[in-house]
């Protein structure tokens, strides 16, 4: 001991002597030796051996730290490749390096922790979920759940001021590279960050936030710039200025094409769908803090846009969207305010199915957990809505979410429909949708403005108002042009039509709301409407244009006023087959082991449809009626259909007024006119339908199968009138038949069996005519007829001549009965027949006692009878030359019906056929054995029809020249006065001949007489 202590001894004299400066630099040298030995090498060696042992004692885990380093002098710290790993060994967390400096004498001044320099190099983290029995386990859960058990027994109790944040300060504040990777076993998706990057230039814990943006050193404190660069590109960057007492942040987010699908791998099981493609920019001003102990948050002046969007499902596209943006994006917690100033969007393509089971669009995009829960809920119960008690704390204001603007464009729809079971595709383009303001609570009404069109086919535009508070919407509504070909699909099951043509468009008013009270103010038409049927592929009904002007409906007054229908170019075609169905009856399709559909029962309790049409008008119409049930068949069109029905009413007293004119086979005018009201539970009727001049040749088919005889000449007018009042019926008719001529009798078995050529006897006066009326009384199931009209008629006929015709007077004067006024010619001829000289030579006593009258005569021609005529004097002549016969050695009565089937006049009908029509007569042949295949004809019988066909046609190909009538008529006229100057003596300077070729007179084949006074 005594050997050890002498030389230290010996040390502590020789330093007591030393000079006072020299013992105090020794200290000093001493103190830096040992503060070198202990901060520069003691404490990084003990930091580097026992903190990772620490560290991995309190986490359970591995942990490396491979060096640290300490400047004794600038007090500058490094740490180099800290690592925490997984229980396997592979990197969890950890860092390449971090550094920094501890700025000793800044801390004593300013009362607090300061450091500078700081840079965090390379940082990693690797996050994962893995697969557990637990809901949600990470890789990082037993590290949690180690510190709890460690803690468990440590007070955890602290004082206030102990929580509080202590003083720091630091500047220059980096942290670079930084690796963030997230990993989801049980999904298996992963999100990475590679390129991370922090910077704070100055932050101190008690600088207050600034209030405004300057130059001084305080506003550029606590302001942190923070960047993240995802693996698939993409930029997400926050800036701005934080304090932590109290709490409060502010800056801005922004979001740079984040690439979508990296994240859709998280919830990918959940959907049937998977997501291609997508981007996300985002971007906001935003604040963050405690206000009273309550969180405050707002963002101001947002956006937030996804682009470039595309969703497939089994490798085919079903939703693709160019853009979906949200501007102006202001958010208030505290307030509970959210304020969007417009959502725009465009370009959108979804691809949907539709089927008895829905669209397909549920099953896609719904999550397929909630799928699940829906199906295994039971439908909710039919009971009232219990009412909640509402507690003062339950009242809390709520929130205000208001979207200034909605602005959709070029969005597509294409809906591939089979309800039907066929494949229809719906292609609905070009949809906007522009909107105003939208409040969350849905307080007020949306105005709204819509357009699209329906496969370019059709276009919609709609603009008014929703209001989701009343569930009311107020809109004005066009459809343009609308193809209706395209609901031809949804027709054929059920109608045995095609929809060949149509176009569909309305303009109006729309209102309806949520107890199905509907009203529609506006017009409507169709357009080129052209409908088939099925089997012969004919048009059974169209029109160039329907036009309703005004329609106004209301479905709670159940009510439908119309104020004008117009028709142009109607088309209806009527059809009797051989076993007398119609072709009606045929439209309906019968499915296989289906019944024929009965009547609906009629719900008694429903007030009917009040019906009101101011007018409706068609014009140029048309209607084509053929009857195949006949032998020959039966063929008549009625044309030039125009008119009106005016003031048309279910709810009205007031019959309607009709108007209606056209024409049967060209020619034959045909009218009807009167009132009707069809709409009454009693209709009303008082109708005047008129035939006047019906060629009854036409007829030809029902007189040989129902009268037994064919028609070989005669006019029909027909005037009928109908009154039905409380279902009784009373019917005023008149027929008149003028110049009836029957031909050859047929073989028909429904021919009745009544002497016909008796009845025509009896009925026809002497001028041809048959003068017939029939009235009817009573129910019209018994029809009772009264002929009293007959003598009335014969008896006015007398005393209407004698009273009202000077030339009846004259005839009086000479005990005839004739009609001295109308001279009768023969058809085509102009040659004064026995009968006519009589009659002037009659005339000529007349005018004989009567020196100071004078006669005019004009000539007037039937236009048809005498064109007839003339085309049949044509006709002989022909057929006459080619026989090499004279024309007066012709059969007196050659009618088509006693043409001879045989000889040179059956050659020469052939022969004529052949030249003037271009045709083979043999054709002619062969098409009536083929329409009597089913029953053959004799022989005879075809040859008579045969012929029959062969001179008609012959016939009809006659043409006469323009003034062939008018030199007929004048020819007449010159004939009377020829006969009277020349055979009865009666002065020239007497008779005038009036120029007759001028306004040809066609009121019939005859010489009109005037007399005159001298």
């Amino acid at each position: 001991m005594s050997v050890v202590s002498s030389p230290l001894s010996r040390l502590r004299q020789q330093y007591t002597q030393l000079p006072k400066y020299q013992r105090y630099i020794g200290i000093s040298t001493l103190i830096y030796l040992m503060w070198t030995l202990l901060l520069g090498l003691l404490v990084p060696y003990i930091v580097q051996q026992q903190a990772p042992k620490q560290l991995s004692q309190m986490l359970n885990r591995e942990v490396v730290l491979s060096d640290v380093a300490i400047n004794p002098f600038t007090l500058a710290v490094s740490l180099d490749n800290f690592a925490i790993k997984e229980a396997d060994g592979t990197p969890f967390v950890g860092f390449h390096q971090l550094s920094f400096e501890y700025q000793f004498w800044q801390s004593i001044f300013n009362w607090g922790y300061s450091a500078t320099n700081i840079e965090l190099n390379a940082p990693y983290a690797h996050i994962k979920r893995v697969i557990s029995d637990e809901p949600l386990r990470f890789n990082f859960s037993d590290i949690i759940e180690h510190l709890a058990n460690n803690n468990d027994t440590e007070a955890q109790a602290e004082d206030d001021a102990a929580s509080a944040i202590p003083h720091f300060l630091f500047t220059d504040l980096a942290i670079v590279d930084a690796n963030l990777n997230l990993i989801d076993d049980v999904t298996q998706g992963e999100v990475t960050y590679p390129s991370i990057q922090l910077n704070i230039a100055a932050f101190d814990s008690n600088t207050p936030l600034s209030t405004q943006v300057s130059n001084e050193p305080s506003s550029k404190v606590n302001r942190y710039d923070i960047g993240f660069v995802g693996r698939h590109g993409g930029l997400m960057q926050l800036k701005g200025q934080v304090q932590l007492t109290p709490f409060n942040v502010v800056g801005d987010i922004s979001l740079q094409n984040i690439h979508l699908p990296q994240f859709w791998t998280f919830i990918a099981d959940e959907f049937k769908v998977e997501l291609d493609k997508g981007l996300l920019d985002f971007s906001t001003d935003y604040q963050l803090g405690f206000e009273n102990q309550h969180l405050q948050a707002t963002l101001n002046n947002g956006e937030l846009d996804l682009k470039q969007l595309n969703v497939n499902h089994q490798q085919a596209s079903i939703l693709a969207l160019d853009s979906f943006a949200l501007k102006g994006i202001n958010f208030d917690l505290a307030n509970k305010s959210v304020v969007v100033d417009a959502l725009t969007t465009n370009n959108l393509t979804l691809n949907a199915h539709l089927d008895k089971t829905g669209v397909n669009l549920e099953q896609l995009f719904v999550p397929k957990q909630m799928q699940i829960k829906n199906a295994q809920q039971p439908p909710p119960a039919d009971e009232p809505p219990t009412q909640l008690a509402t507690t003062p704390s339950a009242q809390t204001q709520p929130w205000n979410a208001i979207l200034n603007q909605i602005k959709i464009s070029d969005y597509k729809v294409n809906l591939t429909e089979q309800l039907l079971g066929g494949e229809n595709l719906w292609k609905i383009g070009d949809i906007s949708l522009s909107t105003g303001p939208i409040n969350a609570a849905l307080a007020s009404p949306i105005d709204y403005q819509l357009a699209l069109n329906v496969n370019q086919q059709g276009t919609l535009t709609s603009q008014g108002s929703i209001d989701p508070a009343t569930q009311q919407i107020d809109s004005q509504i066009t459809m343009a042009n609308l193809a209706l070909t395209q609901f031809q699909p949804y027709l054929s099951p059920y109608l045995n039509i095609n929809l060949e043509d149509g176009l569909f468009s309305t303009q109006g008013q729309l209102q309806a709301d949520a107890s199905t009270n509907v009203s529609y103010q506006g017009a409507l038409q169709v357009k080129q409407l052209l409908i088939k049927d099925t089997f012969k592929q004919q048009p059974l009904l169209k029109w160039q244009t329907l036009d309703i002007n005004q329609l106004t409906f209301d479905k709670a007054a159940n009510q439908l006023n119309i104020d004008q229908v117009t028709l142009s170019q109607p088309f209806s075609r009527i059809l009797i087959a051989e076993d007398r169905s119609t072709n009606f009856q045929e439209l309906m399709v019968q499915r296989p082991g289906t019944k024929p559909a009965s009547k609906p029962e009629v719900n008694n309790d429903s007030a009917p449809l009040a019906l009101s049409i101011n007018n409706i008008a068609f014009n140029d119409g048309s209607t084509f009626f053929a009857d195949n049930s006949l032998t020959p068949n039966f063929a008549a069109s009625i044309e030039h259909l125009s008119g009106s029905i005016a003031n048309l009413s279910s709810s009205s007293e007031q019959p309607a007024s009709v108007d209606i004119q056209g024409k049967i086979d060209r020619y034959a005018p045909v009218s009807l006119k009167g009132q009707i009201n069809p709409l009454l539970a009693q209709p009303f009727l008082d109708l005047a339908l008129s035939f006047k001049h019906v060629e009854l040749t036409s007829v030809n088919p029902y007189s040989g199968t129902y009268a037994g005889y064919y028609i070989d000449k005669g006019l029909l007018s027909l005037d009928l009138n109908y009154q039905l009042e409380n279902n009784q019926l009373v019917g005023d008719n008149h027929l008149v038949v003028d110049q009836l001529q029957l031909g050859k009798p047929s073989d028909s078995s429904l021919a009745t069996s009544l002497p016909i050529t008796l009845a025509i006897a009896l009925l026809q006066d002497r001028h041809g005519v048959i003068d017939l009326g029939l009235q009817v009384s009573g129910d019209l199931d018994e029809p009772s007829f009264s002929f009293g009209s007959i003598i009335a008629t014969a008896f006015t006929n007398v005393i209407t001549k004698a009273v009202t015709a000077p030339f009846s007077l004259l005839a009086g004067l000479l005990g005839s009965d004739d009609e001295l006024d109308k001279v009768p010619f023969n058809a085509g001829e102009s040659k004064l027949s026995d009968a006519s000289q009589k009659l002037l030579d009659n005339l000529a006593k007349g005018l004989e006692s009567r020196p100071m009258l004078t006669l005019s005569a004009k000539g007037a021609v039937d236009e048809i009878a005498d064109s007839q005529a003339l085309m049949t004097q044509a006709l002989h002549q022909k057929l006459a030359h080619i026989a090499g016969v004279e024309l007066n050695t012709l059969p007196a009565n050659l009618t088509p019906s006693t043409y001879p089937t045989s000889g040179v006049l059956s050659d020469a009908l052939k022969r004529l056929y052949q030249d003037e029509l271009q045709l083979s007569a043999t054709d002619v042949k062969s098409q009536i054995l083929a329409e009597y295949e089913e029953n053959p004809l004799t022989e005879d019988e075809l040859a008579t029809r045969w012929h029959i066909a062969l001179y008609n046609y012959c016939h009809a190909a006659q043409t006469l020249s323009d003034d062939a009538l008018g030199v007929l008529a004048q020819q007449r006229a010159l004939s009377v006065k020829a006969y009277l100057v020349d055979n009865a003596n009666v002065g020239a300077e007497r008779i005038f001949v009036l120029d007759s070729r001028v306004d040809v007179d066609t009121s019939a084949n005859q010489a009109l007489l005037t007399l005159s006074a001298n």
